[in-house]
């Protein structure tokens, strides 16, 4: 097994299929099918099923994704290791988020950093659920993982970073009467937008509704978070949202207020234990700066 066959294999993954990662890569097709098919002699087992409509990875080209990332973070750090400078190669940082954080504070966060640090490429990926960002972590997937807090027992390491807090926003023409915060049992029969379970957002707003003896309606759920505003807007129901993202809709017509009490969680950076990537280290730093003047 060498670099090549590894990093081919990689950008048939990220690519989604042969032909893509190819043009991306500036390397002939064949050639690149050729050695991931040595690759997967030498692993003795099939990393990708051939379909009609392209490939798509097998059992163990899922598992494999991790091991080779991790592969290459390696490489990528021994090389820099005898690099004085530090600044002089491509460096490549693997980042898993959840989707309520992958707006706020993770765009504004990732650009100012890709600002400080034009060389170092971030790839950001998401979970399939909330859950699942801290196994991508544990497994190798990602070297780096936007997640609230506090974390399942898989013994990685944190680096908190802030509070985000849940808004509500109501559906133009609203009257809620004061300008204050909404208490939770104002919702009490009220027709709610809501995102699917094993989201952090999902679990918090379903927790304090019970502990507060409130039962509401789900009037619509919906997995892509980019669609809440406009279903509040189109008077589908209510919906808790980030504060930053209720801030936007108001502009927009929705009547936003925060909720009484507080929903809160805090957020931050979670890693495996040991030493990071130099592109890594610099993320976290970065964050934490980022962070304390923002």
């Amino acid at each position: 097994m060498d670099v090549r066959q590894v990093s081919y294999f990689l950008a048939v993954v990220e690519h989604g299929g042969f032909s893509r990662a190819a043009s991306a890569l500036d390397v002939a097709q064949p050639t690149l099918s050729q050695s991931v098919r040595a690759l997967e002699r030498e692993l003795g087992a099939e990393l990708f099923h051939r379909v009609s409509h392209g490939v798509v990875l097998s059992a163990a080209g899922k598992a494999f994704v991790g091991p080779a990332r991790q592969m290459l973070r390696g490489i990528a750090a021994a090389r820099q290791s005898v690099d004085s400078s530090g600044e002089r190669s491509e460096l490549a940082l693997d980042l898993v988020t959840v989707p309520a954080l992958a707006v706020h504070p993770g765009a504004p966060l990732v650009g100012s950093f890709r600002r400080a640090k034009p060389n170092i490429f971030v790839r950001i990926d998401e979970p399939d659920t909330d859950d699942g960002l801290h196994v991508l972590v544990r497994d190798g997937h990602s070297e780096l993982g936007l997640s609230h807090l506090p974390l399942p027992h898989l013994g990685l390491s944190v680096v908190e970073l802030g509070v985000q807090e849940l808004w509500l926003a109501f559906p133009p023409g609203t009257d809620l009467g004061t300008a204050g915060p909404v208490p939770l049992t104002r919702l009490h029969g009220a027709d709610i937008i809501g995102v699917p379970r094993g989201s952090w957002q999902r679990d918090v707003v379903e927790r304090a509704l019970r502990e507060h003896g409130v039962r509401t309606r789900l009037a619509v759920e919906v997995a892509p978070r980019e669609a809440l505003v406009p279903l509040v807007l189109g008077g589908a129901g209510a919906a808790f949202m980030v504060r930053e993202a209720a801030h936007a809709a108001v502009s927009l017509g929705a009547v936003v207020r925060p909720v009484d009490p507080p929903l809160r969680q805090a957020y931050g950076v979670v890693h495996r234990s040991g030493p990071l990537s130099t592109a890594a280290h610099a993320f976290v730093a970065h964050a934490r700066a980022w962070c304390e003047t923002g």
